[in-house]
């Protein structure tokens, strides 16, 4: 009794890869991008509200941010599972992407130190203690107090620590973020090596996006006590990068990544000619005499 003979590979994809468009279009998606601050409307509303306002939003707004990302990276990472031509670096992809989730930890922190600063100052208007002028020289005004009660000295240490202990765990969360994503990157590169194309530029680590005008607006605010304000900008300035131009850089990179091998599986292996451009590499089309991604002649 004979069997039929099974087939020694596998055939070849649709030229409709109904997985890769969805995954094309969740990275395509907009996210959301309020919670990136500039240098104004950190100043304002973080002086208007005490410090308290950007300690709650910010860190909320990145946890929206974060998880509409990681859901694009993650169905990008199962692309690669059910499409890639090496299923070995197809776990350490999948390990890489379940590590972009946000980290609820920081972010739960932020908001009891905001509480508990809003608790510490209710506590004294309950009891009578704390007018407008009284407040002030518990906060701004603190430093031009000579021989101020125990109370005003209490709540001016709590105002300042918990402030500034609270931004500095948000702006530590942006950069553990940021360091998940380059290994991400640096586990997505191997896959993308096997297509014949060039590797994805890994995000750098620096998180500056200061200017002396950010200098400027510190130092104004730690002549009225604010100490607070140097890890509020160092937050603000980390998370405007990534959301303005680290996380988009991404996305970007990977839309394109994900056209270029959906191009190579349409054509014929015979057929299939590349850039001569070594930063480039694009797929050709058959009879094309330039690149339409860098405008470089075919040789």
């Amino acid at each position: 009794m004979s069997f039929p003979k099974l087939p020694t590979s596998s055939p070849p994809p649709l030229a409709g890869d109904d997985l890769a468009g969805i995954v094309r279009r969740r990275l395509e998606r907009p996210l959301p991008n309020s919670s990136a601050w500039g240098l104004f409307t950190t100043i304002i509303l973080g002086t208007a509200s005490f410090g308290l306002l950007p300690l709650i939003v910010w860190p909320t707004r990145f946890r929206q941010y974060v998880e509409e990302e990681s859901r694009g990276f993650q169905e990008f990472a199962e692309w690669v599972r059910a499409r890639g031509r090496r299923p070995a670096a197809a776990a350490p992809v999948l390990a890489a992407a379940e590590d972009l989730c946000f980290r609820p930890i920081p972010w739960l922190a932020c908001v009891l130190l905001a509480i508990f600063v809003v608790a510490s100052f209710a506590i004294q208007v309950a009891n009578a203690t704390l007018s407008w002028s009284e407040l002030l020289s518990c906060t701004y005004y603190f430093h031009l107090g000579h021989h101020t009660p125990f109370w005003t000295r209490y709540l001016h240490r709590v105002w300042v620590g918990s402030l500034a202990f609270g931004y500095f765990l948000h702006w530590l969360q942006v950069r553990t973020h940021v360091s998940d994503v380059r290994r991400f990157v640096d586990r997505i590169n191997p896959v993308i090596t096997a297509e014949l194309l060039p590797p994805l530029a890994k995000p750098g680590r620096s998180l500056s996006f200061f200017c002396p005008m950010w200098i400027v607006a510190a130092v104004m605010m730690i002549s009225y006590g604010a100490w607070w304000s140097i890890p509020m900008l160092m937050a603000a300035a980390a998370q405007r990068r990534y959301v303005r131009v680290i996380g988009p850089m991404v996305r970007r990179d990977l839309i394109t990544r994900l056209r270029d091998i959906e191009e190579n599986r349409r054509m014929p292996a015979a057929q299939i000619q590349h850039c001569s451009n070594s930063r480039c590499l694009a797929p050709l089309p058959p009879l094309a005499r330039y690149c339409k991604r860098c405008g470089s002649a075919v040789a």
